[in-house]
């Protein structure tokens, strides 16, 4: 993770500050990979459960940084030893998010955190005002501060994302940030190896609130919340009626529709902008890659890349969309494992393929896990597992009919979305 300081004296100062001394260089970069530097960099030397930044300040500081900030070895004028790296750079985020006049919105969830990020960016964009969003998945402890850290000094609004995966970490971003506006997109269960329950998962996410000035929240789990400041949205989507021509962007999928009506809520709120503006704005919007998108290809065959990530409510939410294709052809379930769910893992992967049978034509599997969920499928015509993906996509291929409808869907770390490329080459 590298990224350019745009106020690079601010930065400086509030460093130096950090650090009790005076650094008489400007630092222009940051970098948490030694292999990544470039001239004027601070080199952060992070320290996790398998490896310490402290053991590269020597390449970092032979590629060009001017300083290192680490958490053990030896202190000298430019390597600045501390007890939390993390830590003190949020501690530099919180002092800068302070002296920012502009407005700051911020979004987590379980699912459509980036979508609706993008859609958020995009509408005020549009509209006409110098915005700054998160960008990829820069959205942990120490993501989000140097996303902060890249954006220019005459921006209007800050988007950021944020994201979790054990309690405490949507708390700390929150009490750094301290948005104006803070969305909850929804809640589920997902990555409960971190959060070991539900409730914990509820907690934390709504955690946000608590450092917001307003706050937006819609979900199938509802929550006590008695603060005005906090609108918890109805489920009714009757009054948000979309144009025609957006029915190939919001028909088929609710989980998007459901983003793009907090999102109007959000906006609403915050620039005072009509339905029929929102839609204005919103008709040239694209999906962030693997969260939707549906490509249109040969032989009217069409192709859902949802393979960003995936838990047990995406994915059904995921085969929900798929079973409203009316395509007169097939509809192929592509599935991986579902990662970071904790010692129900099983449990739920048996869930999905109980869901999806009577559902669908054809399920191809690929993962350990996944087996599971084939086991439980057996209304499903046509079922099969694969071993690797290699295998996988050549027999998706190889089966590929006029008019079907592919689903693709599974955590990040399965790499559904090489399979990508391999289908479109072979529609050709």
């Amino acid at each position: 993770m590298r990224i350019d300081i745009q106020q690079s004296e601010l930065f400086t100062e509030y460093f130096s500050n950090e650090i009790d001394g005076k650094i008489d260089y400007l630092i222009s970069g940051i970098s948490t990979d030694s292999r990544d530097i470039k001239d004027g960099d601070l080199f952060l030397g992070l320290k996790g459960e398998h490896f310490d930044g402290s053991n590269f300040i020597n390449q970092a500081i032979a590629n060009g940084a001017v300083c290192s900030l680490v958490e053990s070895g030896i202190k000298s004028d430019n390597i600045f030893i501390v007890n939390d790296v993390t830590s003190l750079i949020g501690k530099i985020c919180a002092r800068w998010m302070n002296d920012f006049k502009g407005y700051t919105i911020a979004i987590t969830g379980t699912n459509g955190k980036t979508t609706s990020k993008d859609m958020i960016y995009h509408i005020l964009s549009k509209s006409g005002h110098r915005v700054c969003k998160t960008e990829g998945n820069f959205n942990t402890s120490i993501g989000v501060p140097l996303s902060i850290f890249s954006f220019p000094d005459n921006a209007d609004y800050y988007v950021l994302e944020l994201g979790a995966n054990q309690v405490g970490d949507i708390k700390n971003l929150s009490s750094m940030i301290k948005p104006n506006c803070a969305i909850v997109t929804n809640i589920s269960d997902a990555h409960l190896e971190g959060f070991g329950s539900l409730d914990n998962i509820i907690k934390e996410k709504t955690s946000i609130f608590d450092y917001s000035d307003i706050g937006f929240y819609k979900s199938q789990i509802n929550i006590d919340y008695s603060n005005s400041k906090i609108k918890l949205l109805s489920n009714s989507l009757e009054n948000f009626h979309y144009p025609e021509k957006l029915n190939l962007m919001f028909d088929k999928n609710r989980t998007l529709l459901e983003n793009a009506f907090t999102v109007y809520h959000a906006c609403n709120a915050i620039i005072d902008i009509s339905i029929d503006d929102f839609f204005t704005l919103i008709k040239d919007f694209s999906l962030p890659k693997g969260r939707g998108q549906v490509y249109l290809l040969d032989n009217n065959i069409k192709m859902i890349d949802d393979t960003y990530n995936a838990n047990p409510e995406s994915v059904k939410a995921a085969i929900d969309n798929l079973v409203k294709y009316d395509n007169k052809g097939r509809k192929i379930f592509v599935f991986g494992d579902m990662k970071e769910l904790g010692v129900d893992e099983t449990k739920f992967h048996n869930q999905i393929g109980e869901y999806c049978s009577e559902k669908i034509d054809i399920i191809m599997c690929y993962g350990d896990l996944a087996k599971n969920t084939i086991n439980h499928s057996n209304k499903i015509p046509i079922q099969l597992h694969f071993d690797t993906k290699e295998s996988l996509s050549n027999k998706l291929c190889s089966e590929l009919q006029k008019n079907d409808v592919i689903l693709l869907k599974g955590s990040r770390s399965m790499k559904l979305d090489l399979i990508i490329k391999d289908i479109i080459n072979y529609v050709k």
